[in-house]
């Protein structure tokens, strides 16, 4: 679903939605400073490019977890209001939009991958059999059906192990379980926190260990436009455990080839990002497949790949050009990092803690001295969200995990 072609005279207007995400406010300054009025909308009236001076104007949406049908509708409207043409969702409502682009005006101009292409790569098993005749390195993954199916994991893998949910966000519905006692207790607290059915209940993997990496980019109709890869030096939680907060670009050809093989089998179109470990012999291993943006897309910005122009080319109708990340980059998330001290006291995790205090140069994913006000909205908006949610630094609303 592409763009279908391109328009002449000014830069037609977009509409960027999930406002309070920091990878949304890249998109909207990124769009702004090249002349593109940028409209945003969220559910929160405190998201944080709401506040930006980048912004154009503001559109409070329903939640897209909760209200699909509802949330489409309100993006027509808004979109009508305000005069965008493009539409660019920002996060997992790139499904919902995909599912009911019937309920969007036909001139509306957007560039995301077919649902069925989408469905494969965000399922956690899903994925893993797509690409089992590529060249990528997947983790082994075992599906589970039953109970007797559960407990033969003791049998056939090595503990430690990751119970993992099939399509979910972030690290909700992710734990790693050390003994084989503990694997029956964890996976059904799972399926009973999140109210899974059999059919959808959350596969084993085998625990890799080793470097963290993530690389994200673009794809044109099957075809790789730009491939960034950056490893993962500190998490919000300890042991990079959780969302990142300080990353650096590096050159590594075998796992941007093996990224780009994974993608081109499932004939991918427009954003993504990935996840990989690589382990003791140093081969990358694909861990996790989002068919949309990161939460770190700032650090391809800051490396001079500008993945949210590329998008915005794609959605009306022009081919952009390939781009190349500088290697040495790096990108902080500094709110993150103000959380993460809160999760590694939790942890007792005192001296991995002590290493975010140490000065930085870089990147700074939420905050800019030319446009200051953001961040302060973003403090604003997690507070409230942490606060309503009885002290959880990743609240998960329902449709969230499934």
């Amino acid at each position: 679903m592409t763009g279908i072609e391109s328009l002449g005279g000014p830069l037609p207007a977009a509409f960027a939605t999930y406002g309070w995400c920091r990878s949304t406010y890249t998109v909207v300054k990124s769009l702004a400073l090249r002349g593109v009025a940028v409209h945003v909308g969220d559910s929160s009236p405190m998201a944080m490019s709401r506040y930006s001076r980048y912004c154009k104007s503001f559109t409070r949406l329903p939640d897209f977890y909760e209200k699909p049908e509802q949330y489409v509708d309100a993006l027509a409207l808004a979109m009508e209001k305000t005069g965008a043409k493009v539409l660019l969702p920002c996060f997992e409502d790139i499904e919902v939009v995909i599912r009911h682009r019937s309920r969007l005006p036909d001139h509306v101009l957007m560039a995301l991958p077919g649902l069925a292409d989408w469905e494969r790569a965000e399922d956690k098993y899903d994925y893993v059999q797509a690409l089992e005749s590529t060249s990528c390195p997947t983790p082994r993954t075992r599906k589970i059906g039953s109970a007797d199916e559960l407990a033969d994991i003791r049998k056939d893998f090595t503990f430690p192990v990751v119970v993992k949910i099939r399509t979910g966000n972030g690290s909700r519905g992710v734990e790693i379980v050390d003994r084989p006692d503990d694997l029956e207790s964890t996976f059904f607290r799972i399926v009973d926190t999140f109210g899974l059915p059999p059919h959808r209940w959350p596969v084993i993997q085998e625990r890799l260990t080793g470097r963290k990496f993530k690389q994200e980019g673009i794809f044109v109709g099957g075809h790789s436009v730009a491939n960034v890869v950056y490893q993962i030096l500190r998490c919000k939680e300890p042991d990079l455990f959780g969302t990142s907060t300080l990353r650096e670009t590096l050159d590594h050809p075998e796992l941007a080839g093996y990224a780009v093989d994974a993608l081109s089998a499932l004939n991918w179109n427009g954003v993504y990002n990935t996840d990989w470990i690589c382990d003791e012999e140093g081969t990358p291993h694909l861990i996790d497949i989002n068919g949309r943006l990161s939460g770190a897309l700032a650090i391809c910005y800051a490396a001079g790949v500008d993945i949210p122009w590329m998008w915005y080319q794609m959605a009306i109708g022009r081919v952009p050009d390939p781009q190349l990340a500088e290697p040495g980059v790096r990108a902080r998330w500094l709110l993150g990092d103000m959380i993460g001290v809160v999760q590694h006291l939790r942890a007792g995790a005192f001296r991995q803690m002590l290493q975010i205090f140490r000065p930085q140069r870089g990147y700074i994913d939420d905050f800019s001295l030319a446009d200051p006000v953001p961040l302060g909205a973003e403090a604003a908006d997690y507070l409230y969200k942490f606060v309503s949610s009885g002290g959880s630094f990743t609240p998960t609303t329902k449709g969230m995990v499934r």
